[in-house]
């Protein structure tokens, strides 16, 4: 037995859901790169100060390292210095060897004191660390949770994708060759994918805009299918639709 409109428009309209949901989760698949980066570049923002603070730490570190070994050498100059002083036979020689010890003793407290303020940077460092790597850690965990979850929910939806263009695949074979090549050529040209449109109370459900009486009655037949006259989509009515929608 040939179908009906009535079963063909039901057809047409289980495959429209069909492309619809399919349609909806390849853009959302199409959106899952830009949500990654997007959170990348945030873990990335919240892990920067931390790791900032971290390198800065070991930087100043390794720097009052390198002061403690200047100062104990040139302690040890100093030192020889001294040694040197008791040693000299003229007072020419004497007055240079103090002056050399001088000038030790002042490179000395030079880097005494940059070795101070090398242990005030290192401890602000060690201080931020304290206040803020703690929160860090929690941030960056949440956004590594949201990233995982990005991922799971894009494997799910490529599995219903898959699901969806098989069931697709199954309902355009049931739809007569010619009503399949109009529907989907009026769905290629429209926006928003949508083809097969209802009409209630002579409305296109597509446009909004009223059809012609006329037309409006033939629909009601269910003869033929029809074009909506302003916007081309196939349209149909549905009586079980109206009825349910009058007052009991």
């Amino acid at each position: 037995m040939a179908a009906t409109i009535s079963d063909q428009t039901r057809t047409l309209s289980r495959l429209q859901q069909l492309e619809l949901e399919a349609r909806r989760l390849a853009a959302m698949l199409g959106r899952v790169q830009e949500r990654t980066d997007a959170l990348h570049a945030r873990l990335r923002q919240s892990e920067e100060p931390i790791g900032d603070a971290q390198r800065r730490q070991q930087e100043l570190q390794k720097k009052f390292r390198a002061q403690e070994a200047d100062l104990k050498a040139n302690q040890e100059r100093i030192a020889k210095s001294h040694e040197k002083l008791r040693s000299v036979k003229t007072n020419k020689e004497y007055q240079s060897g103090l002056k050399e010890i001088d000038d030790l003793t002042l490179i000395g407290s030079k880097l005494e004191d940059e070795m101070i303020a090398c242990l005030d940077e290192i401890e602000a460092a060690q201080s931020f660390l304290k206040e803020n790597q703690a929160q860090g850690e929690r941030h960056a965990a949440e956004i590594r949770i949201e990233m995982d979850q990005v991922r799971e929910e894009a494997q799910a939806a490529h599995a219903r994708l898959a699901t969806v263009r098989a069931q697709a695949e199954e309902v355009a074979a049931q739809v007569p060759p010619d009503l399949l090549a109009l529907y989907r050529r009026i769905r290629d040209r429209k926006s928003d994918g949508v083809a097969l449109v209802e009409v209630r109370a002579a409305v296109c459900g597509g446009c909004h805009v009223n059809i012609p009486p006329q037309m409006y009655n033939e629909l009601q037949r269910r003869n033929h299918l029809k074009n909506c006259p302003n916007c081309d989509r196939i349209i149909y009515w549905d009586d079980d639709e109206e009825r349910s929608e009058e007052p009991g």
